[in-house]
């Protein structure tokens, strides 16, 4: 399941598939919601919304990616992203419901000590 998971989430980096609408309707829950890096909470039309905005692939890198099951079909994911010179720490909540859906995600920066 790490495979599939960390594959899901590096998808989300990829002007591929998030410039395709029947993907992320498929693949975010209708309950979705994200606390973006800019502390503004996003449901699932305005995480489309913005993700259509993007003209190339996000240049983000993964770092120690780790999850835990919840229970059968719940999965939370932890890893940590290089962007843009800065570090972020994210959450994200996976289900199986016929298919993985993104229920929830959650993308904080790092500060230095």
């Amino acid at each position: 399941m790490r495979d599939k998971l960390l594959e899901m989430e590096k998808k989300f980096f990829s002007l591929r598939f998030i410039s395709d609408v029947e993907w992320l309707n498929n693949v975010l829950h209708k309950d979705f919601k994200e606390c973006g890096k800019s502390g503004i909470l996003y449901n699932k039309q305005m995480t489309i919304e913005s993700l259509l905005t993007c003209k190339k692939d996000r240049d983000i890198e993964i770092y120690n990616f780790e999850y835990n099951v919840a229970d059968d079909n719940c999965w939370l994911v932890h890893y940590v992203t290089k962007s843009g010179g800065k570090d972020y720490y994210r959450t994200s909540v996976w289900i199986f419901d016929g298919h993985l859906q993104l229920l929830f995600h959650q993308a904080t920066q790092l500060k230095k000590k």
